[in-house]
């Protein structure tokens, strides 16, 4: 009797001490945690209203530690040229803020334009923050011109999104690389016309987008020569490697609307 209720003893202690393990370990996490670093971004987004085209615009965004461990701010990165990002100061104590001053060149750009600048730091739970710029260009390249055919080609902000990315590329991944930011994921249209719809199968359809590919538009003139012998970055074969991905872009649009069309019919 006295073995059994011994054994009780013993069992009760082990739990109870248990408990004060536990106890201590969600403890310390409970510490640990308040202990982490905390990025804030004020604003969160940045709203640039209407804007000329051709021109630099300046915007500040704060940062600020409000976690209670240092911050380590790693990287403020756009993927685009003419959205430079520029950190003052990267470590932030718990409670010290600083400026991240943004330019975004409008040069280029026409209609709505958004924009992302990628804020990445040891924050636990947020490690990356998106701040988005948006903005709606009303200049639509009226002047451009050969002036602004060429910066679009040998401007190093320029160049970083409209031919640096399409180096050796073809196909798809050229279309994706110089031509989606304008005509849309999947050739569905954005600043620029959708081409997806077009009717591939017929020979001076084709001619007229290799020749506007090749040479530019005269109706569009935010629409310069991409051929090399125009002045763009682009030879012959990746040319008609972007018109070969459009033509089978648009043989499965018209696939499934067929599809669909047939389903909606039954």
């Amino acid at each position: 009797m006295h073995s059994y209720r011994r054994a009780f003893q013993y069992s009760g202690v082990f739990l109870c001490l248990a408990g004060i393990l536990i106890t201590i370990s969600i403890g310390g996490c409970s510490r640990e945690e308040k202990a982490a670093p905390m990025l804030a971004v004020t604003p969160n987004k940045i709203d640039l209203g209407e804007l000329e085209e051709g021109e630099e615009y300046n915007r500040q965004v704060k940062l600020e530690n409000r976690g209670k461990a240092p911050l380590k701010i790693f990287e403020a990165h756009s993927s685009c040229g003419c959205t430079v990002p520029s950190l003052k100061k990267q470590d932030l104590a718990p409670g010290e803020s600083t400026d991240l001053e943004i330019m975004i060149d409008t040069a280029m750009k026409q209609g709505d334009v958004k924009k992302v600048v990628n804020i990445s730091s040891n924050d636990p739970i947020h490690p990356i923050i998106p701040l988005k710029i948006s903005m709606h260009v009303k200049d639509r390249h009226k002047s451009m011109g050969e002036d602004g055919a060429a910066k679009i080609f040998t401007s190093e902000k320029c160049t970083s999104c409209h031919v640096d990315r399409g180096v050796g590329l073809a196909g798809k991944e050229l279309f994706e690389a110089d031509c989606a930011m304008c005509h849309g994921e999947g050739a569905k249209g954005a600043v620029g016309g959708a081409l997806i719809y077009g009717d591939y199968n017929n020979a001076e359809y084709v001619a007229h987008i290799r020749k506007v590919i090749s040479y530019g538009s005269k109706n569009h003139q935010s629409m310069p020569g991409f051929l090399n012998d125009a002045g763009g970055p682009l030879i012959k074969e990746q040319i008609d490697s972007i018109i070969d991905y459009l033509k089978e872009l648009s043989v499965k649009e018209k696939a499934e609307k067929a599809k669909s069309e047939s389903k909606v019919g039954k």
